[in-house]
């Protein structure tokens, strides 16, 4: 019984420091977006949400993969040996690409700038406009 209970604690624990590390990666990403206008932001607050979740868990699985390697070992059947792709790079390798999804539609709903460098007045139009022809 009393493994369990301290199973328990420490499951508890790593959900909070989760939620914590979740919590703390939603603040960072709404400063990162803090142009985006308030109708877009209550649309997107999933999104924001479903980001830092990713951001945490690839964080996690990048331990875990810095421990444990890329690759592991299965056994099919009696005499069937073989490696593969770890399931931890598997999980990180999707959700990369979920996470780089969605960072491009956060990054799409930002206002567009205007990167058309705007015309500096040379005079020409005032000499064009203010001669007189002889």
């Amino acid at each position: 019984m009393a493994a369990t209970n301290t199973t328990k604690k420490a499951s508890t624990s790593v959900t909070k420091r989760r939620k914590a590390a979740v919590k703390k990666e939603v603040a960072r990403l709404r400063q990162l977006f803090p142009n985006m206008d308030e109708h877009k932001q209550s649309l997107v607050q999933t999104l924001i949400d479903d980001v830092a979740f990713m951001a945490v868990t690839m964080a996690e699985l990048r331990e875990r993969i810095a421990e444990n390697g890329t690759i592991s070992e299965y056994q099919n059947g009696e005499n069937q040996w073989g490696t593969k792709q770890s399931p931890d790079v598997q999980t990180y390798i999707a959700l990369s690409q979920k996470h780089t999804a969605a960072m491009k539609i956060l990054l799409d709903c930002q206002p567009k700038e205007d990167t058309k460098p705007k015309a500096q007045d040379d005079g020409f139009d005032d000499f064009v406009t203010g001669r007189e022809d002889v």
